[in-house]
């Protein structure tokens, strides 16, 4: 089978290290690898946490990038992470701690008075925070680092990748796909597979449809009083919006500030000088050596989200059509489940977990217009 793949951010170097050792696999891309929401992503990998609900998931992803370290030059980062819990949410944070850890998962709460004996720099009794949820199977990678990694072991298995490339549309006959048109010319193909965060929403031919929206993101970088020490962990704060993590340089890396937005080719790429005043305003609430903190560098993204925070990676529309898009801010960290999730819609194998959180069929209505949930509020 011959398959087309657009976007060579991680969900599409993913679906072509997947593919490319039994089918002729050639990824399309305006820019080049990474270049897209995949290069401005945090790269926190945390699935216990964002997919408690299918621990095969969890774990699938969890293992993935522990094996997939040290591949053509990809390092993943282990650090601990603390998700901040306020007195409203204690009761489901716990629960869902506790079930966890009865399914072996390396989790538990902690108590505000616990937290600064295990991780020296927080102060949760100056906060609302009662407590915090630790998980020891979390971490980071650089985001760049590993879509390359994908992309070369791709390669490796035959796969092509041409970048400066310009996808304009799908190209259907009798009812399947046979192809695309770009500013190259026309590439023919058995399968196309939009792996182009909002953009691929445009892609799609005829009147199909899916629900994704285009939603921007901000990441701030922040230089404390003295560098954050090797245990410092990453983390989240739920009722806040924001997540945290620290940089290798001993910096702090802090994002958040999700809100939708109607033209996402004309956002700024930098972030607003509120966002920059509002975490100015509330990190030394919570974490030491803050007070006088530098501020290094900002960004702004933008990514697709879907109305239950969850990717769509399906078949839509004609024969042989595909999507792996709306990874809501987390495509790093659920892109290795794409390329068997890919593999099981495309050819009928099976994927080695459970693919149903990832089906088009999941949602009542494919309209794009839905209320946004932030993954905040998983």
């Amino acid at each position: 089978m011959d398959v087309l793949v657009v976007g060579a951010g991680v969900a599409g170097c993913q679906v072509a290290r997947e593919l490319a050792a039994d089918h002729d696999v050639t990824v399309l891309d305006k820019q080049g690898v990474a270049s897209g929401a995949t290069g401005l992503s945090a790269g926190i990998v945390a699935p216990t946490l964002f997919y408690a609900e299918t621990p095969d998931v969890a774990r699938y992803a969890n293992r993935f990038f522990r094996e997939f370290d040290g591949t053509a030059g990809f390092d993943f980062t282990h650090r601990n992470r603390l998700d901040f819990v306020t007195e409203g949410e204690l009761d489901e944070h716990r629960e869902r701690a506790e079930r966890l850890a009865d399914e072996g998962f390396p989790v538990r709460y902690l108590d505000a008075e616990e937290i600064p004996e295990e991780y020296p720099g927080f102060t949760p009794e100056n906060s609302e925070f009662v407590g915090a949820v630790e998980f020891e199977d979390t971490g980071w990678v650089d985001p760049y680092s590993y879509a390359n990694a994908l992309a070369t072991v791709a390669e490796e298995r035959g796969a092509t990748i041409e970048t400066g490339v310009s996808v304009d549309s799908v190209t259907v006959g009798d009812g399947a796909v046979t192809g695309v048109e770009t500013d190259s010319g026309r590439y023919e193909a058995d399968a196309v597979v939009l792996a182009a965060c909002w953009r691929t929403q445009e892609l799609l031919p005829g009147d199909v449809e899916i629900p994704i929206r285009p939603y921007r993101t901000q990441v701030l970088i922040l230089e404390p009083d003295e560098p954050l020490g090797e245990r410092f962990p990453l983390g989240r704060i739920g009722s806040e919006h924001l997540y945290f993590r620290p940089e290798h340089n001993g910096d702090l890396l802090i994002g958040g500030e999700h809100h939708l937005i109607d033209d996402p080719a004309a956002v700024s790429g930098d972030a607003d000088e509120s966002f920059k005043l509002d975490v100015a305003a509330f990190v030394p609430s919570l974490m030491t050596g803050f007070d006088n903190a530098g501020f290094v560098n900002g960004w702004a993204g933008v990514d697709a989200a879907t109305p239950d925070t969850r990717p769509i990676i399906d078949t839509v529309g004609p024969d042989g059509l595909a999507v792996a898009t709306g990874f809501n801010g987390l495509g790093v960290m659920a892109s290795p489940v794409v390329g068997p999730t890919m593999r099981e819609r495309l050819t009928g194998e099976a994927a080695p977990f459970t693919t149903e959180p990832f089906s088009l069929s999941r949602f009542d209505s494919l309209s794009p217009d839905f209320e946004y949930v932030s993954t905040s509020e998983v």
